[in-house]
C-alpha cells in the first residue's frame, strides 16, 4: 500500500471511524483490521499507542478515553456491554445480538427513578449516539443490539477495568450469569 493510499485511509478513519470495508485487501500502516463475524467484511480502526495523549488524540479526530454523560450514553453502553458481552472472560468483540427489551430491562436498573418513555427516549439516544460513533451497532429494524467494532480498540487494561465493572452491572430480569463470569 503506497503512502497515498495509508494517508487516505487514515483521512477516512478520521473523519468517519470505524470504516467497513469489503474482504480481502490490504490494511494500512497503523490500522487495526476486525472481520465481521460473518467473515464478508472487515473494520478498520486507527491503532495508536495506549500512551497517546489528548493532544494526539485531538491530532487525529480520535475520541479521548473520558466521556461525558449528559444524555445518559454512558448507562446505554453499560446496559449494551451487560447484554452483548455475556462472558467478561472472552474477548469484548464482535460480542453477541440483545433485543433492545433486554438492555432496556437492564438501563431500567441504571436509571432508578425515571419514567419509562423518559428511560426509553433517553436509552434510544444513548444508543443511536453510540452507533454513529461505532461503540454499537443498532438495527433498527429487527430491534437489536451488537456491540461496535471500536470497543475492540480497548486495551488490556481498560478490558480489565471494564470486566470488573461489568461484574457490578445488574444483568437483566431472568438473566443467568455466565459460567465464565466468575473469573
Amino acid at each position: 500500500m503506497t503512502e497515498r493510499e495509508t494517508a487516505q485511509a487514515w483521512a477516512k478513519v478520521r473523519s468517519g471511524g470505524p470504516q467497513r470495508v469489503p474482504p480481502g485487501g490490504q490494511t494500512p500502516l497503523g490500522v487495526r483490521r476486525l472481520v465481521t463475524e460473518d467473515a464478508q467484511a472487515a473494520w478498520l480502526l486507527p491503532e495508536l499507542p495506549e500512551s497517546a495523549g489528548p493532544a494526539v488524540l485531538a491530532e487525529y479526530g480520535l475520541p479521548g478515553n473520558a466521556l461525558t454523560d449528559p444524555r445518559g450514553s454512558l448507562r446505554a453502553l453499560a446496559a449494551c456491554l451487560r447484554c452483548c458481552w455475556v462472558d467478561p472472560g472472552d474477548e469484548i468483540w464482535p460480542g453477541v445480538p440483545a433485543p433492545l427489551p433486554e438492555v432496556a430491562a437492564v438501563f431500567a436498573q441504571l436509571t432508578p427513578g425515571r419514567d419509562q418513555p423518559t428511560r426509553h427516549r433517553t436509552l434510544l439516544g444513548g444508543i443511536r449516539r453510540l452507533a454513529a460513533a461505532g461503540w454499537l451497532r443498532f438495527d433498527e429494524r429487527t430491534r437489536t443490539v451488537r456491540l461496535g467494532p471500536r470497543v475492540a480498540a480497548w486495551s488490556p487494561l481498560e478490558l480489565s477495568t471494564l470486566r470488573e465493572l461489568w461484574r457490578m452491572i445488574p444483568a437483566a430480569t431472568g438473566q443467568q450469569p455466565s459460567a465464565g463470569a466468575a473469573r
